[in-house]
Formats: C-alpha cells, sequence, structure tokens
C-alpha cells in the first residue's frame, strides 16, 4: 500500500483555468497493489489561489512598519510628500554602522516607487554624499547593477530590505574604509 500526496495545476482548456489562473489543486492519493490488481484512489483535499497584495495596500503596510520604527532605529523611511495619493516619493535615512568610516554619520536617501512597485525595485538614490561601490560618485544613484537587492529584485522585497542592505554594504570590508566626503554635504 502506498500514501502519497501532491499539487496539480488547472491545465489546458479547461474553463476552470481560465477563471481562476492561478488555481492549485493539492490532492491525496492512495495506491493499493495485491496480486497484480493496482487501485488509485485521488481524493481532493483543497485547493489554493495565488493573488498579489495590490500596490497602494503594500505600500500602505510598508507606511504602517517604517512610522512603528525599525529594528534598533538605525534604518528609518517614511513618505516625503503626505498629500502624494500614489504614495511615490519616499525619504529613508541611515545611521552609519559602527567599526567603520561611516560610524555615528546619518545618511539621506530618495526612495522613487514607480506604478510597477512592488513588482519592479524602487530607484534609489543617496542625498548625502557617500562613497560606497555601488553608489555613482556624481548623482548618488544606487546602481542596480553593482547593488544584488536590486539586481535580484523579488517581489517580496521592501523599502526596508533595501535599506538596511545598503547599512550592511557600508560595514563591508570593501567599502566600511573607504574616504568618505565630508559630513553634511549633498548630491546636487
Amino acid at each position: 500500500m502506498t500514501i502519497g500526496a501532491g499539487r496539480s495545476s488547472v491545465v489546458g482548456n479547461d474553463r476552470r483555468r481560465s477563471l481562476f489562473p492561478s488555481l492549485h489543486f493539492y490532492h491525496a492519493f492512495i495506491s493499493l497493489r495485491c496480486d497484480g490488481w493496482s487501485v488509485t484512489v485521488n481524493v481532493l483535499t483543497w485547493f489554493d489561489l495565488h493573488f498579489a497584495v495590490p500596490r497602494n495596500f503594500r505600500l500602505l503596510e510598508e507606511l504602517e512598519r517604517g512610522e512603528k520604527g525599525i529594528g534598533d532605529g538605525t534604518v528609518s523611511y517614511g513618505m516625503d510628500d503626505g498629500d502624494d495619493i500614489y504614495m511615490r516619493s519616499w525619504t529613508g535615512t541611515i545611521v552609519g554602522p559602527h567599526n567603520s568610516v561611516h560610524e555615528g554619520r546619518i545618511y539621506q536617501l530618495k526612495l522613487f516607487c514607480d506604478k510597477d512597485y512592488p513588482d519592479k525595485p524602487p530607484s534609489v538614490r543617496f542625498h548625502s554624499r557617500i562613497n560606497l561601490t555601488c553608489v555613482s560618485h556624481e548623482t548618488g544613484v544606487v546602481e542596480a547593477k553593482r547593488f544584488d537587492k536590486l539586481t535580484n529584485w523579488q517581489r517580496e522585497y521592501t523599502m526596508e530590505d533595501i535599506l538596511s542592505q545598503l547599512k550592511k554594504e557600508m560595514a563591508a570590508p570593501h567599502n566600511r574604509k573607504l574616504v568618505q566626503p565630508p559630513e553634511g554635504t549633498f548630491f546636487e
């Protein structure tokens, strides 16, 4: 006797496929084998619908989390303009990590969530001048090709994840001792 479970999608021209494109059935099966005879019983147990949280609900969740404070308080973010109904412009702050040239410095960033966020990452730009290998020295833009969190963006990532990863990047061996611009200077 064999007992197991599996998952199958609704496929083909099945009418249910057009109504529920992300529908997956979970089923259990039992196989009995006796003297060359085989019997298989399939039992539909439950189904699961996969859907994405709409953009504005996601951004409201992030706003609420940002307002409550994150972790040890060295990373924070919030909306740049409370009247922006599309919730596009955000401001982030990172307090430099200990045991690095960034220690005690406060860095301000601008994040812009386009209409495709969170399916695509926000654009991120340092307002405070900083010397990091993933940041353009002329504009302060965090270059996606040099910053893994943007290069390998996943819908589940948040602005908090980006800011926390940038803080880790500051403490990385290749960045933590780089000569920095004078404190209190800004990108144009």
